[in-house]
């Protein structure tokens, strides 16, 4: 051999480990992406189980509402309520008023209206009227 023979390397070598390397690279990313979108999943998918979860629990305390909605409006409840707590009954033969064919009671006078509020005129009081 020469001092003046230049000894060439395989370029072609290096090329293909390249290659190989963004190829490798390139899988490594796809799998690392993969597994990140199946966690994210997996996550969803136990938020989605806790507000099932809450939400039948919202409909069983739904249900026990308007059961309980049920029994506070039965008439019984409320007859006994009016009768024996506020002393309430049928009115009384005296308090009874029976009217003829074409008469009317006369309604009450109404009570005096509270005079608006003293000082500076506001919206309130631009918006405040007195009947006569």
């Amino acid at each position: 051999m020469s001092v003046t023979e230049v000894v060439k390397t395989d370029v072609g070598n290096r090329r293909g480990v390249g290659v190989w390397a963004f190829l490798l690279a390139l899988c490594t990313a796809g799998a690392l992406t993969h597994v990140g979108v199946r966690m994210h999943s997996i996550q969803i998918a136990y938020a989605l189980g806790k507000e099932r979860k809450t939400n039948t629990q919202l409909q069983e305390q739904r249900r026990r509402l308007n059961i309980e909605i049920g029994m506070l409006k039965a008439p019984e409840r409320i007859i006994g309520m009016a009768r024996d707590e506020l002393a309430m009954g049928p009115p009384a033969q005296s308090d009874v008023v029976r009217l003829g064919p074409g008469v009317t009671l006369q309604p009450a006078p109404a009570a005096m209206p509270a005079p608006p509020p003293q000082g500076k005129p506001g919206k309130l009081a631009a918006k405040t009227k007195v009947k006569p």
